[in-house]
């Protein structure tokens, strides 16, 4: 069974997905309310979550931050026909940071060191840009909207938070969730050495 299917019939799974979801609503919801815009880029904060969240969870991450943006969307004010591409790319984001983070970090000790943050850094950028174009590109294919101010936009927002306050909250929390055992997915469980189905 896919990883991503997976995490839906084990318990710590699901509440992790449940645990990512309500964290991500409480810091995406007071800043969708009232439409918060600097030069016609709406500040949405909570961007700096999915890429750490999606190394630490994984999978559940994913399905957590899809989620909760959905909700966010609806009870923040924001909700329009683009938020179930909203909630693709929110899944995607986790998910693609939380298996190329992996494969960066292959063999070595994940910790709170610049080689790791390095990495981090890597993933923020190549998997946020992508995931960016991609919802962009769907705006403009199913909505007409405009790739380029959109993509602009969207880049231009989620990378700050992503590439700035991503790694020093990844920084704060990396070392006290491998001490505790706060991680879930297939790549945590292989580096553990578990068995996980």
């Amino acid at each position: 069974m896919h990883e991503l299917a997976g995490v839906w019939t084990d318990r710590n799974g699901r509440i992790w997905i449940g645990a990512t979801a309500l964290f991500y609503v409480l810091v995406l919801i007071p800043f969708n309310y009232p439409g918060i815009d600097i030069f016609g880029i709406s500040l949405r904060p909570a961007a700096f979550m999915l890429v750490t969240l999606g190394i630490l969870f994984g999978p559940a991450a994913a399905w957590g931050l899809g989620i909760g943006n959905i909700a966010g969307d609806f009870f923040g004010g924001s909700w329009s026909a683009m938020s179930i591409f909203g909630f693709l790319v929110n899944v995607l984001i986790p998910y693609l940071s939380y298996r190329f983070f992996h494969q960066l970090m292959r063999g070595q000790a994940i910790r709170r060191d610049y080689h790791t943050i390095a990495c981090f850094l890597a993933t923020s950028l190549i998997v946020v840009c992508s995931c960016m174009v991609l919802l962009a590109a769907c705006g403009t294919v199913f909505f007409d909207r405009p790739f380029l101010a959109k993509v602009l936009s969207y880049l231009g927002n989620n990378l700050f938070w992503a590439m700035v306050v991503g790694p020093a909250f990844f920084w704060l929390v990396v070392d006290a969730a491998l001490r505790n055992n706060l991680v879930y997915g297939r790549e945590w469980a292989e580096r553990n050495g578990e068995s996980r189905s």
